[in-house]
């Protein structure tokens, strides 16, 4: 390939430009990387300057996961991904109530309402073995 300029010719050698292979899955949201997606989306939202809410990036997040586990680097990101596993995996031990208190307030509202929840439960077990 040449181009003209001022009369005088310049060569550009093209380079290829590799494609983007897509990836794409459809999962049955009660699996469990249905569920992980969705948790994730909810548990690492954030809220931008103008209140504008932003999911979670679970995709990217899986991705740098996949990505590290291929090249063998320990990266800061397949830490985090294995952090947020072990999150997943404690929280969808808690009953719904509490998950959902979990990604909605602060922490010490949460810490107030586990306390709370637990006694209810528990008076109300209680209340069931009389």
């Amino acid at each position: 390939m040449s181009l003209c300029y001022d009369g005088s010719r310049a060569e550009i050698n093209s380079v290829p430009v590799s494609k983007k292979v897509p990836l794409e899955y459809k999962l049955d949201p009660a699996s469990k990387l249905g569920s992980f997606i969705e948790w994730y989306e909810i548990t690492y939202r954030t809220t931008n300057e103008n209140g504008r809410k932003r999911k979670g990036n679970a995709k990217k997040a899986i991705l740098d996961y996949l990505e590290g586990l291929l090249t063998g680097v320990k990266s800061k990101e397949v830490n985090d991904f294995m952090s947020s596993i072990e999150s997943f995996r404690e929280d969808t031990k808690l009953p719904k109530e509490l998950q959902s208190a979990k990604n909605t307030l602060s922490p010490d509202e949460y810490e107030n309402f586990k306390k709370l929840f637990e006694k209810i439960k528990k008076e109300e077990e209680s209340n069931k073995a009389e």
